[in-house]
């Protein structure tokens, strides 16, 4: 929440200089941007107050938001990477990010790539059903294609929202390979990035992936994107209600938060230090 008679964004990534940007292009992870972020999925969500000063964070602190394309031009050694730089990414395509996301990014000039769940476009997140919170609406091809037209990029999150890692072969083909498929064919453009659902990753999912013609995926392992980085597991951070401006430019800046940050930076510390850790740490 901004404090009365703060600007969005005031006490943001300028005022928040204890941790220096570190080398590599973090990328952002949202759901949804609603008023009600929900009750037992609340994590998930930010609220419009949210998103509009953490936008106008990122856009006082002179971060350069780069497309998924860019991101991966950084990781084939093609582009140099900056640690001012970002990427910004949605999953699942839920119909409140075009009143409470759409205007902010436009407003500032940023592009964002969008991950739909192919065979639910139009409907709900019955994936989330079980949590018992109310259903949340999904955009649908008519306002996807909308989204390409103002500049922003369509990716794929399967056709169903599924455990991947629990699928048959088969069936874990068929949900990587048809929801590119699908959405070429209603929007007409080319889809070349995947984010796996539910963030769970195998190397069998990565290498059906890799065999559905996509250049790269999003997973949600937290971290930064540097030369090098494996394509088709791109690191990303995960933004929720429950990030203050702080925490928010700590993630920025480091592409983890707090906790884990602190827990990657003690395990380099031990594997400098000692042989025996460095073998753990394997």
């Amino acid at each position: 929440m901004i404090p009365a008679g703060r600007a969005p964004g005031d006490a943001g990534l300028k005022r928040w200089s204890a941790v220096p940007d570190a080398a590599g292009i973090k990328v952002l992870a949202y759901h949804w941007v609603d008023p009600e972020p929900g009750q037992k999925l609340r994590q998930w969500g930010v609220t419009p107050a949210a998103f509009e000063a953490q936008m106008t964070a990122l856009a006082e602190g002179a971060y350069q938001v780069l497309s998924l394309e860019e991101v991966l031009q950084v990781v084939h050694g093609e582009r140099p990477s900056s640690p001012k730089a970002v990427a910004l990414t949605f999953d699942d395509g839920y119909r409140s990010l075009l009143d409470h996301a759409l205007p902010v990014l436009e407003r500032f000039g940023f592009r964002a790539t969008f991950f739909l769940v192919s065979d639910r476009v139009g409907g709900t997140n019955a994936w989330d059903a079980r949590h018992g919170d109310a259903p949340r609406s999904l955009m649908s091809w008519d306002e996807a294609a909308g989204l390409l037209a103002r500049g922003m990029e369509i990716g794929a999150h399967s056709r169903t929202h599924p455990f991947l890692p629990d699928l048959p072969e088969r069936e874990l083909e068929d949900e990587i390979r048809r929801s590119k498929e699908t959405i070429e064919d209603r929007l007409g453009c080319s889809v070349r990035f995947f984010s796996y659902p539910h963030g769970l990753i195998v190397e069998r999912c990565r290498h059906s992936v890799m065999a559905a013609g996509y250049a790269g995926a999003c997973s949600s392992q937290p971290g930064r994107n540097e030369p090098g980085t494996d394509p088709f597991v791109l690191r990303r951070t995960e933004i929720t209600c429950h990030d203050t401006v702080r925490s928010f430019a700590f993630k920025v800046r480091t592409g983890f938060g707090v906790r884990k940050w602190a827990g990657t930076r003690i395990r380099d510390w031990f594997s400098r230090r000692s042989p025996v850790a460095r073998e753990v740490s394997l």
